[in-house]
């Protein structure tokens, strides 16, 4: 993991003050740890994912998606984009994959829906919804779409650990469908 400059932390904390200064909006910092007990062998590239949420100006690239009529807003300390690139990165290099800059396969795609609800009587929400791209030169060679809805109690602990499991599960999944369909190397 790279480290950080004085210029990033002197970013990352005005980005904090400027979203508690709004009132009503929280930032949580997402721990994400590997978890896949998956092994494979091979190079990848990881380019960045689109979040798309973002991309349409419906929310801030920090921002995780919620009803419109939510009381707060919910940051990452991150880009989600980056925060979900990193993780499958990590995921892929604890699978034993090589990540670097230029592998034979390159792994992309967009997130489709990054979404928290907590405004609901009894559990806290978290939707994930992401599609994976598997390249091999300018060709496609596999597509994988994923889906996830975690559920935990309503308190704000819940945030991060409902976004960690949800991530988590995606990831596995993907690298477990690309192994199967021979994708990527077991």
């Amino acid at each position: 993991m790279p480290s950080r400059t004085p210029l990033d932390l002197t970013s990352t904390a005005l980005f904090a003050l400027s979203v508690l200064a709004l009132g009503c909006a929280r930032m949580v910092t997402v721990d994400y740890a590997p978890s896949n007990s998956l092994k494979g062998q091979g190079v990848l590239s990881v380019v960045p994912f689109r979040y798309e949420a973002a991309d349409e100006h419906r929310v801030r690239p920090r921002e995780v998606e919620s009803i419109q009529d939510a009381q707060r807003e919910l940051f990452l300390s991150q880009e989600v984009g980056a925060f979900f690139t990193e993780a499958l990165r990590r995921e892929l290099a604890h699978a034993s994959y090589t990540v670097n800059e230029s592998g034979a396969l390159t792994v992309s795609g967009s997130i489709t829906r990054f979404y928290a609800d907590w405004k609901r009587d009894v559990d806290r929400l978290f939707e994930l919804n992401a599609t994976y791209n598997v390249r091999s030169g300018e060709q496609i060679v596999f597509t994988w779409a994923c889906s996830t809805v975690q559920k935990g109690p309503n308190t704000l602990a819940q945030d991060t650990i409902l976004i960690r499991k949800g991530t988590a599960d995606c990831m596995h999944r993907f690298i477990q469908a690309s192994q199967e369909s021979n994708v990527l190397q077991k």
